[in-house]
């Protein structure tokens, strides 16, 4: 006896090609969120801070969505992503600022540092090149916190300052997420940089949706310790 047929929707195909939509989607909407950031890929500094400043609200609701695309329970990464980005906007901005400032701070320093190569000399300067790899790897701890404190705030409902903690407390309790993030990141920039800043318009939501995927532990993890039985509020 032949077995029971399967339903529409639920093979495997089916469900990597609406993953893809999904990803598509979110991009997207990310994209469109942060318009005012292109100035600062056109090298109009002061307006691009304006859009800067909005870029963690769109992070947000983009690890919303994704999050709820990967546990099967979205109800459309579009509706998804406007419903967190209205419920989180003030406190994703609250607490992306800080992050935001820090970093600014770490690309300034960076900026006046002397050239690599000492005066008179082809070789680099020992001293200057520490410094240099100390603020990037500083950047990159700063940037994994960052995405860590976006990704708690899309999944629970907790005061500001605790968000802060949490997102300094996984970079160790949770070091292969850490690391994994930190990956991403750094992958993805190397690639700008060897290429072009545009090219962030086009993988800027899968960046994230990877960063979902490789944070599901870290999630779940501060979800059975930090909340009730009840369960998180997710999302807004």
């Amino acid at each position: 006896m032949a077995g029971r047929k399967a339903e529409y929707g639920s093979g495997p195909l089916f469900k990597a090609a609406g993953t893809v939509y999904g990803v598509m989607v979110g991009s997207t909407l990310l994209v469109l969120a942060n318009v005012l950031v292109v100035p600062l890929l056109l090298g109009v500094g002061p307006l691009a801070l304006l859009g800067f400043m909005l870029l963690g609200p769109s992070v947000v609701a983009s690890c919303y969505a994704f999050n709820r695309l990967l546990a099967g329970e979205d109800s459309g990464v579009f509706q998804d992503f406007l419903k967190s980005y209205r419920s989180n906007f003030g406190q994703a901005v609250a607490v992306w600022l800080p992050y935001m400032l820090f970093l600014g701070i770490i690309a300034f320093n960076l900026s006046v540092l002397p050239g690599s190569a000492s005066p008179g000399s082809g070789e680099a300067d020992p001293v200057q090149l520490a410094a240099r790899v100390g603020l990037v790897g500083l950047a990159l701890m700063v940037c994994t916190a960052a995405m860590n404190a976006m990704l708690l705030l899309s999944r629970f409902t907790f005061r500001t300052r605790d968000i802060y903690r949490l997102s300094v407390y996984t970079l160790g309790a949770q070091r292969r997420v850490s690391l994994g993030n930190a990956g991403i990141l750094f992958v993805t920039a190397f690639v700008l940089v060897m290429t072009t800043a545009w090219l962030i318009l086009f993988v800027a939501g899968l960046v994230v949706y990877l960063a979902c995927l490789n944070s599901r532990t870290l999630l779940a993890s501060v979800e059975a310790r930090f909340t009730v039985a009840a369960g998180p509020s997710e999302g807004g």
